[in-house]
């Protein structure tokens, strides 16, 4: 097909010197960053306080971390080492390199005591938000690394589904726990376009670094 029909509040005008490439990123990929790093935070965070953040050398969290940068957050963020390289050009505060896990598309996050580095960075206080797309391999994880009132950001399930725990579990830290999802953060146009405006800007200031692996034409989509 050559053209589709889409619902106008949906429709995005991409301003000058951003590429049909670079805004199917933003509009991906972007968008869960920008909603991730601001609303589903639900305003919990305040400049210089730490968050956790997994995966930030490839995908959607590489854009998590960026943006919660330049919100004035302090970033701890986890990376395997293959994507080092990557993730040491977020500008993550403090960078938690972890083993490659075998078979599977997500680092060994048992190969490092993320909670015992995550109290030594924010001298045992912990961190005021945890942003995780990994899921069933890092959700306790991500709880004991809480602050008090710190907020569970659960968005992915890399390595499987978080699985039913009792409300209680958040009670020694009067914690806070939620599972957004992107339809939730751009209900309106006016919504949609603020957060594409926020990208797209970063992204002509060069405040905002994306890369993009490969274009692949239409007819070879299915690939």
């Amino acid at each position: 097909a050559e053209f589709v029909s889409v619902p106008i509040d949906k429709v995005v005008k991409l301003p000058d010197g951003i590429d049909a490439p670079t805004a199917v990123a933003c509009m991906t990929q972007g968008l869960t960053a920008h909603y991730l790093a601001t609303d589903a935070l639900a305003g919990l965070l305040h400049e210089g306080d730490w968050c956790l953040i997994y995966g930030v050398g490839s995908g959607t969290c590489q854009w998590t971390a960026q943006i919660a940068k330049l919100l004035g957050y302090r970033v701890i963020g986890t990376t395997s080492k293959g994507k080092r390289n990557v993730a040491e050009e977020t500008g993550c505060d403090e960078l938690i390199v972890l083993d490659e896990a075998e078979g599977v598309s997500y680092a060994d996050y048992g190969s490092v005591d993320i909670a015992a580095r995550v109290m030594e960075t924010t001298g045992g206080r912990g961190v005021k938000a945890v942003i995780d797309g990994v899921g069933k391999s890092t959700y306790e994880i991500s709880l004991s690394c809480l602050s008090r009132r710190g907020i569970f950001v659960s968005f992915g399930n890399a390595s499987g589904a978080v699985p039913a725990f009792p409300v209680l579990r958040l009670s020694p830290k009067s914690a806070f726990v939620t599972r957004p999802k992107l339809g939730d953060y751009i209900v309106t146009k006016e919504e949609l376009e603020a957060r594409c405006k926020d990208l797209f800007g970063w992204l002509k200031e060069g405040k905002l670094r994306m890369s993009i692996d490969a274009i692949f034409p239409l007819d070879k989509a299915a690939e």
